[in-house]
């Protein structure tokens, strides 16, 4: 996603709407269990502030995952806020030339958007999924789903036979 800035750069306090709707590369390759399946929506503006820009909107993303708890196929949606502060590349100083990476940076009259939206919806994906709240997993013994499938084995519980001097400790 490219936004052409010329009209707010000399401005102080320009701000030009965006809202667009894109595939980004960056997303296109899976993130382990996680694969995006729909573009890049994002609804925002960007604001020129005393020549560093404000980034501030809405980004939204579909991305279809499996259930850590049962292994189930899931569709998720992730909306993130997003509210970035970037500034042009010539005006960091040699001291802060170690810390480019860890900043956005726009040059010339053209920014893009790609890297900015990916860190942002990447760092936001949920450290785990289930595909419901009431998902109780697989079973121990034969691997078969406990929410929808059922199993036999769970009235036979099997102990090891190690700690069958422990059962009664508690009579």
């Amino acid at each position: 996603m490219k936004i052409d800035i010329t009209s707010i750069l000399k401005n102080n306090g320009g701000t030009i709407e965006i809202s667009m709707k894109e595939n980004l590369e960056d997303l296109k390759t899976d993130l382990g269990a996680i694969t995006f399946v729909s573009p890049v929506e994002f609804i925002g503006s960007v604001t020129n502030f005393n020549g560093m820009l404000i980034l501030k909107g809405d980004a939204k993303v579909d991305y279809s995952t499996v259930c850590d708890r049962c292994g189930e196929k899931i569709e998720k949606s992730l909306a993130v806020k997003i509210n970035e502060d970037i500034v042009e590349e010539s005006r960091l100083m040699d001291s802060e030339e170690d810390q480019k990476d860890d900043r956005f940076t726009f040059s010339g009259n053209v920014l893009e958007l790609d890297r900015i939206l990916v860190d942002c919806l990447v760092t936001n994906l949920p450290m785990s999924h289930i595909c419901s709240e009431d998902c109780q997993g697989l079973c121990s013994s034969c691997g078969a789903r406990l929410t929808s499938d059922g199993c036999d084995c769970g009235n036979s519980v099997q102990t090891d036979p190690r700690f069958d001097v422990l059962k009664g400790f508690f009579d």
